[in-house]
């Protein structure tokens, strides 16, 4: 009995109807030209990082963009010996995209609230991989606004 439920479990997990967000898109290979950025160097090295995987300086579609993020953190609560309980950290990510002499604007929004932790370096080390995640997220939004560019 307990072998049938396995199997069960299974198949109605092999057959959830997960797909791939690019199933249906032809593996696009594009350049990204990144002609300027400004802004906090940290969050445009890590984008222009993570939009490096996915360049390929061989392609014919290229597109020539500029950065620009801010990256603020904010207090949003203190304990009653004014000691901060709580940051909110955000990167609002503008990107210019120039292609065929038109200009597109797109404009990436991130948040997270986070606990201040007593221990520094852990801290750091926190910020530092929300500030990671944030690029991948960025990248990925910026790639599903390109392939639409593209269908369009």
């Amino acid at each position: 009995m307990r072998n049938i439920i396995l199997i069960l479990c299974l198949i109605f997990l092999c057959s959830c109807g997960y797909t791939s967000v690019y199933k249906d898109k032809k593996l696009q290979v594009f350049q990204i030209n990144i002609i300027e950025m400004t802004g906090d160097k940290e969050i445009n090295n890590l984008i222009r990082n993570e939009l490096k995987l996915y360049s390929s300086s061989d392609s014919n579609q290229k597109y020539d963009i500029s950065i620009n993020s801010m990256y603020q953190k904010h207090i949003i609560s203190k304990n009653s010996s004014g000691v901060v309980i709580d940051y909110r950290i955000s990167v609002n990510t503008k990107i210019k995209i120039n292609l065929n002499k038109e200009t597109k604007n797109l404009e990436f929004k991130e948040s997270i609230n986070i606990k201040n932790n007593s221990n520094s370096f852990e801290q750091n080390k926190y910020e530092q991989n929300i500030k990671r995640n944030f690029a991948s997220s960025i990248r990925e939004k910026f790639l599903i606004k390109i392939f639409d560019l593209n269908d369009n």
